[in-house]
């Protein structure tokens, strides 16, 4: 079934400075860091057209709960918003373009960016900005999705519904993991630095639960990345968010804050640090961040228990101009 997209909307931008606060050492990179930051708090302003806020509305009062996602809430941010969704049988799952060239795609957990072959794949094929997709729940066993077009999902642009769930005390847990992969990625510390997750604790504990265990190791700083960025939009979007951790991207009634996301100019950057550290004997751009507060605590959880099979009845995809976003480019000093 198609729905309804409208004409793009007007943004404005805002800046929204972070809390947190690190050290990365004297080199380079240190200076790439700290601009990477600055530009990070800087956030756009989307607004969504009456027309989209009336089909979600419409979608919402049928049978179940409608979860809308972002593939990419803005030009340039390759994730997913948000990261992660419960959902239960009935339920629809409404995906929103919210830039151009991008798909979504149904993969695994064990292959977070292959097209899953146990027959039940669905793909949209690439899209630009206001396209939308639906999907159904047929049940609560997790399902992986990710952007297609190539190079993204590489970069972290995959998503999961209902993700698999531990104890937050378990070793593989995020609320376990997080810390020390914190501690070790100065990406990871920068994107904490430069958002608000501190300022809001359902936010800071979002995801907590899920589980890394079965994730390929190359994904699982990926999926740290995810998570990190998905808490600081909710941080930047608390009307979203709702006490238990629930994620509720309708009551922003069509305008929410969209923070950029530096992992990408710093992992470039980090190749030209590292070769400049070694030749001068000076630590790697990669050394571990000190001062960052963990962003992991317990509380809400952001899973549900798998079972059953999962095949999502399939939809169309309805393209035309839903929304209307800035594109955000981030600047970061040349070493």
């Amino acid at each position: 079934m198609a729905y309804a997209t409208s004409t793009s909307a007007a943004y404005t931008m805002t800046a929204s400075y972070g809390s947190g606060s690190t050290n990365w050492g004297g080199d380079g990179y240190s200076d790439c860091v700290q601009q990477c930051v600055a530009s990070y708090a800087t956030m756009a302003t989307v607004t969504a057209s009456a027309t989209a806020t009336a089909t979600a509305s419409a979608m919402a009062s049928g049978t179940g709960t409608t979860h809308t996602i972002y593939v990419a809430p803005t030009q340039g941010v390759l994730r997913m918003v948000p990261f992660a969704v419960n959902a239960t049988p009935g339920d629809t799952l409404y995906w929103i373009w919210g830039a151009n060239n991008h798909t979504v795609t149904k993969s695994s957990e064990l292959s977070p960016c292959n097209t899953t072959t146990d027959g039940t794949a669905f793909a949209t094929g690439e899209q630009d900005m206001g396209a939308t997709f639906t999907e159904t729940v047929n049940d609560t066993n997790p399902v992986f999705y990710y952007c297609a077009t190539p190079g993204h999902c590489e970069k972290g642009m995959f998503g999961v519904i209902n993700p698999p769930s531990v104890d937050n005390n378990a070793n593989t847990s995020v609320a376990s993991m997080m810390p020390a992969m914190m501690a070790n990625s100065s990406t990871l510390s920068a994107m904490y630095a430069a958002s608000n997750i501190s300022s809001n604790p359902v936010a800071a504990s979002w995801g907590d639960n899920m589980d890394m265990g079965a994730m390929p190791e190359w994904s699982q700083s990926l999926m740290a990345e995810n998570v990190v960025y998905t808490r600081a939009f909710l941080a930047a979007n608390p009307s979203v968010l709702s006490a238990d951790g629930t994620v509720n991207l309708g009551a922003a009634n069509g305008q929410f804050a969209v923070p950029q996301d530096i992992s990408d100019a710093l992992s470039s950057s980090s190749g030209s640090s590292s070769a400049s550290a070694s030749a001068s004997g000076s630590p790697s751009g990669t050394a571990a961040a000190a001062g960052i507060a963990s962003a992991s605590s317990s509380g809400s959880s952001a899973s549900a228990t798998a079972t059953g099979s999962t095949s999502g009845a399939r939809a169309n995809v309805a393209s035309g101009a839903l929304l209307g976003v800035a594109a955000i480019a981030v600047t970061f000093l040349a070493l």
